[in-house]
């Protein structure tokens, strides 16, 4: 195989924001902006390349008899998988491949699919767990395929995708030390609307599939946040069983069943859905103190939430880790414009949003 480019999927959490490291439930949603990543065979062995683009750091070496991790750079995430799957004996250590991170515009070009979006990043839409995820699934399928045909139809199979996902998981939580749990990982590889139980791991995951249309509009803040130092800190309090934070977890976890139970109805109730969003974001905001004032990054997700209530969104609530970042709304149909104009007059940028069906999707294939 001389070329793969994989994308993968970011992710909104419809309910149960920091769930997954507590190890309870989560309900989160993909969403039709991607991640694309190339992978090429190269001539230097026991070797992995990363490139990327501005204003990202745009490379790294990553030696696999020897493999050194910068914590500062934007590519410390592959080189956490890349380790991943060496300790797990995915990789044998003798591998030549070039990694190439692409924009949505230039795979474009070479699919003539223009209906491809850009994943933001460091805006609570998982961006580095859906580069983590990207990584996994190109190094395995560009490896596994080399002597075999594959084509950009074919779909890597239930199993393949809950690996992908724990080698991001890996990478994130147990190599780069950083206090996320399993739902970014998981929702990203699979796609879809998901129920995943964090309990074990790996976590199980449970498709959720309604009859109805679920219109999302997704709020940005335009503030960049740290989400490690927020992760870190919700951690210790967690840790300390602080009675607020245990207060909004028990909560929070009522509400994701609740959601559950809604949503995997024929025809679910689009205002009782809202409702739950809104009771979650009460959790979030009175209890875990992730939301417009948040201790460690205060923002104006308040601010974006209230003006899409304002404009008739049935539900809003941050998304993501908080402290910044993104904030989703759910409306009815007719009113996805209206909401996303009230986002951008509030200071925001606004998309309406689709549900990506696929998680891990291959864009092209050079046999």
């Amino acid at each position: 195989m001389k070329r793969i480019i994989i994308s993968t999927p970011g992710r909104a959490c419809l309910f149960g924001e920091h769930m997954d490291w507590c190890r309870y439930y989560v309900l989160p949603i993909a969403i039709d902006m991607r991640s694309y990543l190339e992978a090429t065979p190269n001539n230097k062995p026991s070797t992995i390349e990363v490139y990327s683009y501005p204003p990202f750091d745009t490379y790294a070496k990553y030696n696999l008899k020897n493999l050194e991790i910068n914590p500062k750079s934007d590519l410390k995430y592959p080189g956490a998988v890349i380790k991943a799957m060496l300790q797990k004996g995915y990789l044998k250590g003798n591998e030549s491949l070039k990694l190439r991170f692409m924009k949505a515009q230039q795979v474009s070009q070479i699919t003539n699919n223009n209906n491809l979006k850009d994943l933001p990043v460091k805006k609570g839409l998982s961006s580095s767990a859906a580069i983590s995820v990207a990584t996994a699934a190109a190094i395995d399928l560009v490896l596994k395929h080399s002597h075999n045909n594959l084509t950009s139809q074919e779909t890597p199979n239930e199993q393949d995708l809950v690996e992908y996902a724990s080698l991001a998981y890996t990478g994130e939580r147990k190599i780069l030390g950083i206090n996320c749990g399993q739902m970014d990982q998981f929702a990203s590889a699979f796609g879809s609307i998901l129920f995943i139980d964090c309990r074990t791991e790996p976590a199980k995951v449970e498709r959720i599939n309604p009859k109805t249309e679920i219109p999302l509009v997704i709020g940005d803040t335009k503030q960049s946040k740290d989400t490690p130092r927020i992760l870190a800190w919700l951690g210790e309090r967690f840790r300390k069983r602080e009675p607020d934070f245990m207060e909004g977890l028990q909560g929070i976890v009522q509400v994701v069943l609740e959601a559950k139970k809604e949503l995997s109805k024929a025809n679910p109730n689009l205002y009782k859905i809202g409702e739950l969003m809104n009771l979650n974001q009460y959790y979030l905001a009175k209890y875990l103190k992730v939301s417009g004032d948040c201790p460690i990054s205060p923002n104006k997700l308040d601010k974006l939430i209230q003006a899409a209530l304002d404009a008739g969104a049935l539900g809003a609530k941050l998304s993501g880790s908080g402290g910044g970042g993104c904030m989703i709304a759910l409306c009815l149909p007719q009113d996805t414009e209206k909401v996303a104009k009230a986002i951008q007059k509030a200071g925001g940028d606004a998309y309406i949003t689709q549900i990506a069906q696929k998680g891990v999707r291959v864009e092209h294939i050079e046999p």
